[in-house]
């Protein structure tokens, strides 16, 4: 297994993006005048992600979901069969516990309110990701929004 020490370069490796991650904040963005024109907006989004990329709890939970996307996927979480995984159990809520903890961690209490918008919605890149991953990078959007508009 290679070894990648750069979260955004190992998010790269599984199909997440920095401007996926850019364009799906700004699908639930809400305007508003104090926080500038769109561009600025994607410029703050943009720094805001880098900064959050290199804070080490942040990579941690991540990673933690990378994982566990990886052992369910493989059907190595007990009690939960490869098929069961594949359809996303309502009774498996590891995935929301780390999405709501990566949120809450990066900006807050008011980014669990974020979070739940973004796990209703699953816009952008959030519909075509797995199981696990959809939540993690859920929280990881709303954590970071919260804190730019903040």
């Amino acid at each position: 297994m290679e070894r990648i020490l750069d979260l955004e370069k190992r998010l790269v490796k599984e199909g997440i993006n920095l401007e996926d991650l850019i364009n799906t904040a700004l699908e639930m963005y809400i305007p508003h005048p104090k926080l500038g024109t769109k561009e600025e907006m994607v410029r703050k989004l943009k720094e805001e992600f880098k900064k959050t990329f290199q804070d080490v709890n942040v990579c941690a939970l991540v990673i933690a979901g990378l994982y566990l996307e990886e052992a369910g996927k493989k059907g190595l979480i007990p009690g939960l069969s490869k098929e069961e995984y594949e359809k996303d159990p309502v009774h498996l809520i590891a995935d929301e516990l780390l999405g709501i903890q990566i949120a809450q961690y990066i900006a807050g209490s008011r980014a669990l309110f974020e979070f739940e918008r973004f796990d209703k919605k699953k816009p952008g890149i959030l519909k075509g990701l797995p199981p696990v991953m959809d939540d993690v990078i859920g929280g990881l959007i709303a954590g970071v929004l919260v804190k730019v508009c903040s």
